[in-house]
Formats: structure tokens, sequence, C-alpha cells
């Protein structure tokens, strides 16, 4: 019995979840067409009635993983005032592979994606630059005189010591990484010049 366009759009989407998951937990070069698909249930000659290539299933599972990142994160911070709410995003960052959470493309898949075309790249990317857009609106809301340049060093320094805790064996020298990382985002903050009405306030 064919498909409806309601069914086919679905299993569309529960391919990206699936290989999304699958690409986040075990990589990009170990993970193939047929990981996926069977892990979906479905047959591997299926997979190109909906996509051209791996790389273009690669570029919308890490979409679709931004997306449940900040999904994530939206409703984490509801309610919470701009500092609370860095520090709140922050810690979820880091600690994203230790509990129950979103992981976000950039810290699980770099050293592969600087590999990738030229499109996954991109919306590798797009996450960076949503997450920093993020932090620059609560660093602006804190009166931070360069709102971007701090949210672009918080996100490097929160995806830096992400990749870098994943690196070593030893739970307790990588909790140490983001521990030192969440600090180092607290003293930025608090360091960080000022818009001139602010100091006036």
């Amino acid at each position: 019995m064919k498909k409806s366009k309601a069914d086919t759009a679905e299993t569309r989407l529960r391919i990206i979840s699936i290989a999304s998951n699958l690409f986040l937990t075990k990589g990009l070069a170990d993970t193939g067409i047929s990981d996926v698909m069977s892990a979906a249930g479905l047959t591997q000659g299926g997979f190109y009635r909906h996509f051209e290539s791996k790389d273009q299933l690669v570029a919308e599972a890490n979409r679709a993983a931004n997306e449940e990142l900040f999904r994530f994160y939206s409703e984490a911070i509801q309610g919470m005032a701009p500092a609370q709410a860095i520090e709140t995003i922050v810690h979820l960052y880091l600690n994203q592979a230790c509990g129950p959470g979103a992981l976000c493309p950039l810290a699980n898949l770099g050293s592969e994606l600087r590999h990738a075309d030229a499109h996954i790249r991109e919306v590798a990317m797009e996450g960076r630059l949503q997450l920093m857009e993020v932090m620059a609106a609560m660093a602006q809301r804190l009166g931070i005189a360069e709102p971007h340049g701090v949210a672009d060093a918080i996100v490097s320094a929160a995806v830096g010591a992400v990749t870098l805790s994943q690196l070593i064996d030893d739970p307790v020298g990588a909790q140490s990484i983001r521990d030192h990382a969440q600090d180092a985002v607290a003293l930025l903050l608090a360091s960080a010049p000022k818009r001139p009405q602010e100091l006036a306030a």
C-alpha cells in the first residue's frame, strides 16, 4: 500500500531524529546509513527515497540537534534573570553528557565537522551563532559594553572545555576542566566592561 505524504514526512523526521542521536553519540564516521535505517526499523534501500546522500542527512540531523538544544535551554531558563540564565545554560552545556538534556554538534562532532562538506559546516556554525545570540542578549541585559564579544568568548570556552573533557578517561579530571570553564565564564562576566550608563547607575 502506498504511503501518504504525511506518513512519508513522519518517517523522514523519525530517520533524522534517530540519525541525530547516533551521529552525536557514535560519531559521523562510525555511523553508516545502514546503522541509521536499521535503528529506524527500515531497509537501507529506502534511504534514498528520503535523502540524496549521507551528507544531506548529517546536515539535517545536526540542524535538528541544534533545534532540540535550544528548546531545552529555553525551557530551562524560563523566568530567570540574565546572570542566572547564562550560568544555567553554561552549566547545562558543559555537563551535557552527564545527564538528561541535549547534545551539541559543535562539541561532540567538532573534530569530524572540520573535514565535512561546506553545507554541514555551515549548519554547525548556525548553531554556534544561535548560541552566541542567546548569550549576547543576556549579556546586553546585564549592561555589558560589548555583549557579542563576551558571548563569543563564553561559547568558545564552553565548546572547548566539553571537547577537551571528552578526551580524558579520568572522570575527575574531565569534571575539573568543565568546572574551571564555568569559573572562567563567571570571571569574564564579572570583569567585562559595562556601558557608561550602567556605570553611572
